[in-house]
Parts: C-alpha cells; sequence; structure tokens
C-alpha cells in the first residue's frame, strides 16, 4: 500500500511536469531525497526553554536535456565524445523542516547551466520558471498536515553560479541581477500561492521585505496578478510573518527569526548573540541563561533588525536581498498547535523563572521559612529512626545521560519520525551522509563548455545511480 501511494505520487509530480514541458521534450528529470534527519531548531530557544524538536528533509530535483547529435544546431559547439548523453540545464534544493507545530520549505538553492539552447528545437519560453512552480506546489501539498501552518521560505540574491561550477563561462548564462532575481522569486511563486484547491481549510499569504526599501518601493517586486486581489484580501503584503509563524511570539527578537544555511540574515544573528554576555558560538539556538533576558544589546526590536539589515554587506552598496514567505495558515489550527501556543505563552519584556512558571505558584523564601515552621509547630514530633546499615557488593549503576532536547519533545519525536509520508519522497532516498557526497561532488564538477558538462551530468547520475 506505501509502495502504492509513493508510486502514484511520483506519477502526479511527473503529470504535473509534463504539462509544463513541451510535448515530446527530451528533458531527463531526477528527484533525490533523503529522510527524515535530526537537525538544529530554526528558531532559538527563549530564556529557560529548549530548541523545538527539530526534523530536516533534502528534495533535489534536476532537469536535463539530451545533448545535440550535431553541433550545427546549437551555438555551443560539442564533440563526437559527448553526442547522445544528457546535460544538466537546471537544478534546485529545497530543506523541509518539520516540528510538532510548523512545517518549513526552505529554498536553499537554485541555479541554471545556461544549456537550453543546446536544445535542437528551443522552446519559445523558458521552462525553469514553470518548473519551479509546479515542484514547489506539489512538494507543499505532499508536507501538509491538517491544522499544522505550512511556510514556503528564501531569500533572493543574485550570484553567477550556486550549483553549478564554470557554468557563468561560456557565455550563454542568462544571470539575473538583485532586482530582477527579487521579481522573478515573486512570479515564480505566485502560481503556488494561488494554486486551485478543494481545501478551504487554509488562509494563504504571500510577504516580502528587502531591506532598504519601504513599502511603496517594494510592491514595484510583486506579481502583477496582485493588483487584481481585492483591497480586503491582498495575497502580496510588504511585511514578515514572523510574529505569526515563531513558536514564542512574545520571546526576545533572537528567538522569532529563523536561522537557515547560508542566510544572510543568519550571519547577523550570530554576530548579535556575541552580544550576550552567557551565549556560546556551539549554543547559539540554545537559551543563553535560565536567568538573563535573551535580548541583545544593540537590538531591541524586529523593526530595528530588519533596519539595521539595511546596512549589511549584502543588502548595501548597490547590492540587495529579498526575503520571502508563503504563510498557508489553517482556519481551524490542530490540538497540537494550540497546545504548543499554550505552552509557549511567555511575557514580553521578562523572562525570569518565576514569570515562566507564574509568580502565585512559587511562594517566596519568607512564606517558604514561615509555612515550614508552622507545619513544624502544628505537627508532633516523630521519633527519628537510626539508619539501617549498608551491607553487600556494591552494584554500579550506568550515568544517565540528559538528552539536549527536553523530555516535553519527546512524543513530538516519536510523532514527526511516523509522519514521514511516502508521498513527497524523491525517486531515489539517500541516507543524509550519502546525500551529502553526491551534493559535494556536484560542486567540484565542471561545467564551463558543453562537454565538460556533459561529462559531469554523466559522472553525476553515475553516481546517483
Amino acid at each position: 500500500m506505501a509502495e502504492e501511494e509513493a508510486s502514484t505520487s511520483r506519477a502526479e509530480l511527473c503529470a504535473r511536469l509534463e504539462k509544463v514541458l513541451s510535448a515530446g521534450s527530451e528533458y531527463k528529470i531526477h528527484h533525490l531525497s533523503t529522510p527524515p534527519t535530526k537537525s538544529d531548531a530554526l528558531f532559538a530557544a527563549p530564556p529557560g526553554q529548549r530548541p523545538q524538536r527539530t526534523h530536516c528533509e533534502s528534495h533535489f530535483l534536476t532537469l536535463s536535456i539530451a545533448s545535440p547529435t550535431s553541433s550545427s544546431s546549437s551555438s555551443i559547439p560539442t564533440s563526437s565524445q559527448t553526442r547522445g548523453g544528457h546535460v544538466f540545464v537546471y537544478a534546485i534544493e529545497i530543506l523541509v523542516y518539520t516540528t510538532a507545530s510548523l512545517t518549513t520549505l526552505f529554498v536553499s538553492k537554485a541555479d541554471s547551466t545556461g544549456y537550453l539552447n543546446l536544445k535542437s528545437a528551443q522552446p519559445r519560453q523558458s521552462p525553469i520558471r514553470p518548473v519551479t512552480s509546479t515542484f514547489i506546489t506539489w512538494l507543499a501539498e505532499t508536507r501538509q498536515r491538517p491544522g499544522i501552518p505550512l511556510v514556503v521560505s528564501l531569500f533572493a540574491r543574485a550570484q553567477d553560479q550556486y550549483l553549478f561550477p564554470g557554468s557563468v563561462d561560456h557565455g550563454a548564462k542568462h544571470v539575473l541581477d538583485d532586482r530582477q532575481l527579487v521579481k522573478w522569486w515573486c512570479k515564480t511563486l505566485d502560481p503556488v500561492l494561488r494554486y486551485p484547491t478543494t481545501d478551504d481549510n487554509y488562509t494563504t499569504r504571500a510577504h516580502v521585505i528587502v531591506p532598504g526599501f519601504d513599502h511603496h518601493e517594494t510592491t514595484q517586486f510583486f506579481p502583477t496578478s496582485h493588483r487584481s486581489d481585492p483591497v480586503d484580501n491582498r495575497k502580496w503584503q510588504h511585511g514578515h510573518p514572523l510574529l505569526e509563524i515563531a513558536p514564542n511570539p512574545s520571546a526576545p527578537p533572537r528567538c522569532l527569526v529563523p536561522h537557515f544555511p547560508d542566510d544572510p540574515k543568519a550571519r547577523y544573528l550570530d554576530e548579535l548573540d556575541a552580544e550576550i554576555p552567557d551565549s556560546q558560538p556551539s549554543q547559539t539556538l540554545f537559551s543563553p541563561s535560565k536567568k538573563g533576558s535573551g535580548m541583545w544589546k544593540s537590538i531591541r526590536t524586529l523593526d530595528q533588525f530588519w533596519d539595521t539589515m539595511a546596512f549589511r554587506q549584502e543588502c548595501c552598496a548597490g547590492r540587495m536581498v529579498g526575503f520571502i514567505w508563503l504563510v498557508f495558515k489553517p482556519t481551524r489550527p490542530s490540538i497540537q498547535s494550540l497546545e504548543d501556543s499554550v505552552t509557549n505563552l511567555t511575557p514580553a519584556t521578562s523572562f525570569n523563572a518565576d514569570e515562566l512558571l507564574g509568580a502565585d505558584l512559587i511562594p517566596s523564601s519568607q512564606e517558604s521559612v514561615g509555612q515550614a515552621t508552622e507545619a513544624t509547630k502544628s505537627s508532633p514530633r516523630k521519633k527519628s529512626s537510626r539508619r539501617k546499615k549498608l551491607s553487600g557488593p556494591i552494584v554500579p549503576r550506568q550515568p544517565k545521560i540528559k538528552s539536549s532536547s527536553s523530555n516535553m519533545s519527546s512524543r513530538s519525536d516519536k510523532t514527526i519520525s511516523k509522519e514521514w509520508p511516502e508521498t513527497g519522497r524523491g525517486q531515489i532516498v539517500l541516507e543524509h551522509s550519502a546525500y551529502t557526497r553526491v551534493h559535494d561532488l556536484l560542486l567540484r564538477l565542471d561545467f564551463s563548455d558543453a562537454d565538460a558538462a556533459t561529462s559531469s551530468t554523466i559522472e553525476e547520475h553515475r553516481r546517483v545511480g
């Protein structure tokens, strides 16, 4: 039954991709994924608490085309040694983070090689945008859990090459600048936001922040479809949804900003965390102190955080970065989400243990002494029994190693590990270590010309199997 579901899911993805690719095309699709593995939490824990138990699975989709049979059909020459193979034209990596109360799809990397013009019959429109929209939509559907919010998150930062080394050298690759890239991603994600569905239990919103740009300047990046939205139901909005998706909305700002790999704002978070006296580089996601406030010294609010992001190296001196979120919020949250929201209610200004547990539940030292004295007076003094002398062999006990996560998360951990659905898995499922080796190999290959790119594609496919 499970194998049938997985097969049906893969067939559904292939059918959707075939619709957006030209009929009879020579495209080849490969989809790799990993099982969920424990990972660092996206959000730092408030003082006195431990991070959420988090799992991450990786998804890697590649699009390749057949190499031309004759060099005359392309402006990029190929040798007879590489004719008949395939060459990568596009790849995208998405990391799926899962907690008991949130699912996050983080678009880690996306890149093209510029070898679409090797195709004998070149398409009128590049298939990269519709392939990206289709894959993200399909993955979001398969990873959406009833009553649990789902977020698609990414940052748009222009770069010559992300996944294909040397691909910018052959001259046919079209590299977008920062402004064009933010617009491209907004237009690409719009179909994901508006994908027709019969499920009315979710509301959808897109949020965009470009540090250094105000509300009016940010709207220029929105897709043209936002103009037809009702005024009271705009799908695209300027701003961020961090207070909606953070596990502890009233926690300090450092606990509200997710910490993604290779993210410009994550590096800024690390620098700000150095201002906290009790924090350590290896424990930035943990509470710096059970008694401390967990507040940065220089930045006190989220608005200040985003304002100062505009002066970061990635966002100034002619450079810009766009941060985009798609939020699928359930109209009826699950019981688990409600329990987490109640558990995570903490005061906005102080985070000492008394307030976390409730001041009325913790007696003061004077009250404790007084109550103990009264109890001593009221209860008759019992005769102290002499302790029995121990005898016999000494049996050593194995030390109990305390887990880095709280016991409250153990149930959620087991639940999440069982909720790895058959649907949404890749054609090939690799263990995390094998996936990392394959990914690292790709970053060492050569795509500087068609011959090298074809050989590199063959090598990558051979390693994957």
